[in-house]
């Protein structure tokens, strides 16, 4: 398999001049993708580049690194511990293949993160700080988690997955229901992420989530299928509205670097337009839907993004982009730190960069 694929990218290199090289974005995932363990490889095979950032990590995020190799797994999941510690994951993963293995960030025409991989996306890009993005997610995390404790009932995100020329029938059902009587007034549903011409993320009451799929039962002569996500909070909801306030008030004492309009934002599907609207749909996205099939297509059929890297742990990600753009799978790369020769080969694909 490894040879097969590798044979294949250096085709797609091999017809491809540096004149003629094509756009490239750099994406981050978000939560979900967390395991104990993921740093692991990294430390020991590249303490001299890990050792500096394991040092801010410690500043910010005291006591962080030990959940992060051992878990248990509940702790690295709670949010205010999964943000920052799937943020220093995906930027150990970027700097080693910086450092050690010689790739020039700077040349990516785009970058861009799902939801959390937002805040990674802008430390790649030098916009924020590495110390700071950390200090944002752990507060930005301990903020959702007080807004989750003080919502009642069971809360939590689902993936739900249809046939593409089903989507525009699932969307008109949503909403039915949502402005239906079947929901309790008291309860909360919403669309955190779309993500793809298949599949949508929905956040919010667990009661509710389970009206709506019995709402769905049969729907177009098949169920849609349905998959609770690993995270400890109902994100991009009007719950965690308090946490947009925490966010706007940090990135307002926080230094803004150029470089910001190569990043996409999750709110808007587009690239920032300026540090003022930046902060603010940073800010908004607590609580905004996830524009990820939106940011993608754009992306590609707009500014003719051909081929994409993801770095960071799991491949959630990968997955996403590779069933969404005309290129499929083998015009996306992915590093997720766990194998060395996969880093070599995703450098090697990107040697016109």
């Amino acid at each position: 398999m490894q040879t097969s694929r590798r044979s294949c990218l250096s085709r797609y290199i091999s017809n491809t001049t540096i004149s003629q090289r094509p756009k490239t974005a750099l994406f981050f995932p978000g939560q979900g993708t967390q395991k104990p363990g993921m740093l692991t490889p990294l430390i020991k095979t590249f303490p001299r580049t890990l050792n500096p950032l394991l040092e801010v990590l410690e500043a910010t995020c005291p006591g962080l690194r030990k959940i992060i190799a051992g878990g248990p797994c509940v702790e690295l999941t709670d949010t205010a511990n999964a943000q920052p510690a799937i943020l220093i994951t995906s930027i150990a993963i970027l700097r080693v293949l910086e450092q050690e293995f010689g790739l020039k960030t700077a040349n990516f025409d785009y970058l861009l993160g799902h939801s959390l991989g937002e805040f990674s996306a802008l430390v790649a890009a030098d916009v924020i700080s590495l110390e700071d993005a950390l200090t944002l997610v752990r507060r930005r995390g301990e903020e959702m988690a007080a807004c989750a404790d003080a919502t009642p009932g069971e809360l939590g995100m689902w993936a739900i997955m249809v046939e593409p020329n089903l989507m525009d029938g699932l969307m008109r059902k949503f909403y039915d229901f949502i402005h239906s009587e079947v929901l309790p007034d008291d309860e909360f549903l919403g669309v955190a992420n779309i993500n793809s011409s298949t599949q949508i993320v929905l956040s919010g009451h667990v009661r509710a989530v389970q009206a709506f799929l019995c709402h769905m039962r049969k729907f177009k002569g098949s169920d849609p299928r349905a998959i609770r996500l690993n995270v400890s909070a109902p994100f991009h909801s009007h719950i965690m509205y308090p946490a947009v306030k925490v966010v706007k008030n940090l990135l307002d004492e926080m230094e803004i670097r150029p470089g910001f309009e190569k990043v996409v934002a999750n709110a808007t599907g587009r690239p920032y337009e300026g540090v003022e609207p930046m902060k603010r749909h940073l800010a908004a996205q607590a609580v905004e839907t996830v524009q990820w099939k939106d940011s993608i297509g754009y992306l590609e059929r707009v500014q003719g993004v051909e081929r994409w890297v993801g770095i960071g742990p799991g491949k959630v990600g990968k997955n996403l982009v590779g069933r969404e753009v005309q290129g499929g799978p083998p015009s996306v790369l992915c590093a997720t730190g766990l194998d060395i020769k996969e880093m070599e080969e995703v450098v090697r694909a990107l040697e016109d960069l």
